[in-house]
């Protein structure tokens, strides 16, 4: 195999480590307002789901803030799609 294509390899396979390690890392936590952004929804729309206990789980801050740990919302998002996955379909028309 020729030089050029061997360091191509070593370098991609190097990339390739440091992406695996960091998505075993934990990412850590975000606000109401970060989560609402990583969620691709509004703040007032997070809130709500919250208050008909329907949100991903936080953890109290404090008086008046919330932190989320996005591994959580992962996980929750997860299963709102299987559970949707496992919702029956209504017929075409």
């Amino acid at each position: 195999m020729p030089t050029e294509h061997q360091s191509e390899i070593d370098d991609l396979r190097i990339r390739l480590a440091r992406l695996e390690a960091a998505a075993s890392r934990p990412r850590g936590h975000t606000n109401l307002p970060g989560a609402a952004r990583y969620l691709g929804i509004s703040e007032e729309t997070l809130r709500r789901k919250h208050l008909r206990g329907e949100g991903p789980p936080r953890t109290k801050l404090g008086s008046r803030n919330w932190s989320y740990s996005y591994d959580e919302i992962d996980n929750w998002l997860t299963a709102q799609v299987e559970g949707e996955a496992k919702l029956p379909r209504p017929p075409p028309p």
